[in-house]
């Protein structure tokens, strides 16, 4: 399978383009990444953010690197976005996804993707205002995979979340809303399966597995993020952990099984900002070899 990483671990790290695309193909011994959006903000200004892109996209074409696509990061996750009550709240959000278009194809990546947004409380409650909430989504999907097309991407990702409040949420609505996009978009519409979403307890029940997705989804998971939790968060843990449940062979055999051994999948780890800095690498090494052994068998 072609294991690859994200680059949160790099994060309020390594900050320079060049340290972390020697490490990820030196030290790590991966030849794909994806950029996360909090190392390159679509919001700063074209001139001085296009020349980050390309020194990005420079340090890993120096180390050999892929950059299979850019995506949301924790910065972007945080705000309503497409699901926000306010209609001009809602326009940031989808100049924000032009921009960050824009950005992934400097990058050379063929792909942009994350969650969508976060319905409000009142609006997750009542029935009308839910049902507006995802027919805007959808218009809003259509605008930016279209945006994608324009200007040469090759997809659009859209990462479920085990938030009840947000969309998609459940294996139901993740397939609804490919289906609802199919034929209406210029890119495919895809998903990105996160292996520790999968396995959140409160909202999937103490037996949820990743097969659970994996299997009725199938050929819509085009990217899967692979990390580590006890199924209580959404900590994104490394291995070895005490504490994680995530079996990466049994994540592998259900990716076969479906058929899915093309599909990329990356590891996101995601280290506490106050974490030792070679506590954080020899984690990200450990996950690293872990992963690549299991993925194996």
């Amino acid at each position: 399978m072609n294991l690859g990483i994200n680059l949160c671990f790099a994060v309020k790290r390594q900050l320079e383009p060049q340290q972390w695309a020697e490490f990820v193909r030196a030290d790590l011994g991966l030849d794909t990444v994806q950029v996360t959006f909090d190392l390159l903000d679509p919001w700063w200004p074209e001139r001085e953010r296009d020349q980050v892109a390309r020194r990005i996209a420079d340090a890993a074409a120096a180390w050999d690197l892929t950059i299979h696509s850019a995506y949301v990061g924790l910065a972007h996750y945080l705000p309503g976005g497409l699901l926000d009550p306010d209609p001009e709240a809602r326009a940031v959000a989808l100049t924000w996804w032009r921009r960050a278009c824009d950005v992934t194809a400097l990058l050379g990546a063929g792909a942009v993707g994350g969650p969508l947004g976060t319905l409000s409380v009142q609006d997750a409650a009542d029935p009308d205002s839910r049902a507006r909430r995802y027919a805007d989504l959808l218009d809003s999907l259509v605008f930016v995979a279209d945006h994608a097309a324009a200007v040469g991407l090759a997809e659009f990702l859209v990462e479920p979340t085990p938030i009840a409040r947000e969309i998609p949420a459940t294996v139901d609505q993740a397939d609804q809303l490919i289906r609802d996009l199919t034929g209406r978009t210029e890119v495919p519409v895809g998903l990105t399966l996160d292996i520790g979403h999968t396995v959140y307890q409160p909202l999937y029940g103490p037996d949820s597995t990743p097969a659970d997705w994996i299997s009725p989804l199938g050929p819509a998971i085009r990217l899967v993020h692979l990390d580590n939790t006890d199924g209580l968060g959404d900590p994104h843990w490394g291995w070895p952990h005490p504490q994680g449940r995530v079996d990466v062979a049994e994540v592998g055999a259900a990716l076969r099984n479906a058929g899915l051994d093309d599909v990329p999948v990356l590891l996101e780890v995601y280290p506490r900002f106050e974490d030792d800095d070679d506590h954080v690498r020899r984690t990200i090494a450990s996950s690293v070899a872990h992963c690549k052994e299991q993925l194996a068998r």
